[in-house]
């Protein structure tokens, strides 16, 4: 989960910066995010708070997979069967306990790296850190936590239903290589799929989570006090295109990033198993 997670995070990250940036940006479009962060800051701008996520999915996807794996055998003993082949419905339930149980570790992760992003003063990943614990202490690294579960619980669930779906759809073999081959191609495009659906279905549970949580850089005159208050805020402010504001390169970002994280994932599984 770790090397497919980390293989995912390396190539989506310029469009993941770009996608918060964005958000979070009044009056520009995604291309002229991203030309004024490259004139201003150089490429490596890109990169900002990419240490972060990496580190956090060792256990960021340790969890997700794990608890994914564990409610789908709950389910096999419920029918008591070994090969029991779970249902869709049994697979988003499970993809839903385990973005909740994702969250310790992904509401840090995801702070640290928006903060990162955030800042006009260059900072590393653990100076954001610092910054944070000194501040306000283990719990403020909890900042826009119900946010991250609002997003997470629905969104890992919709996750692995459209790859395990997908992959049926397409016939994968469960015995085959995950390296190459015809098997190889339809993991990619289930992956891909995977991640560019759940995270359009989500994407303005995301832009709240994200406001809640970069406002300490942005330094607003009104701290948001609440979801409910940075949802209203928002939408008064800016209206309704607020919550779809840098979609596209995020959707664009989500294909290949979780593409690669699952044909990763089957191929270090492969290895394993052998």
């Amino acid at each position: 989960g770790w090397i497919g997670g980390a293989a995912g995070i390396i190539v989506g990250s310029p469009l993941d910066t770009l996608s918060v940036g964005t958000e979070n940006t009044v009056q520009h479009g995604a291309w002229k995010t991203l030309t004024q962060m490259v004139q201003s800051e150089g490429v490596g701008s890109l990169f900002k708070g990419v240490l972060s996520p990496v580190v956090g999915l060792a256990g960021l996807n340790a969890i997700l997979f794990v608890s994914y794996g564990t409610i789908l055998r709950y389910f096999e003993r419920q029918h008591g069967l070994d090969t029991h082949e779970a249902s869709l419905s049994e697979i988003y339930i499970a993809g839903c306990g385990a973005g909740i149980a994702s969250f310790f570790f992904s509401t840090p992760t995801d702070l640290v790296k928006i903060q990162a992003q955030m800042s006009r003063i260059p900072k590393s990943t653990w100076d954001v850190a610092k910054t944070i614990y000194s501040n306000n202490g283990v719990l403020g690294f909890y900042q826009g936590g119900f946010a991250t579960i609002v997003r997470d619980a629905p969104s890992y669930g919709l996750y692995f239903l459209v790859y395990e779906g997908t992959k049926r759809l397409l016939e994968v073999e469960s015995t085959g290589d995950a390296a190459g081959g015809s098997n190889a191609m339809k993991i990619l495009l289930a992956g891909g799929l995977a991640g560019a659906v759940s995270w359009t279905s989500i994407y303005p549970l995301d832009v709240i989570k994200s406001r809640l949580q970069m406002q300490v850089q942005v330094q607003l005159d009104r701290p948001y006090s609440s979801f409910r208050d940075c949802l209203v805020r928002s939408y008064k402010a800016e209206g309704l295109r607020v919550f779809f504001r840098g979609l596209t390169p995020t959707v664009i970002r989500g294909f290949p990033v979780n593409a690669v994280t699952f044909w990763v994932y089957e191929l270090v599984m492969d290895a394993m198993s052998n």
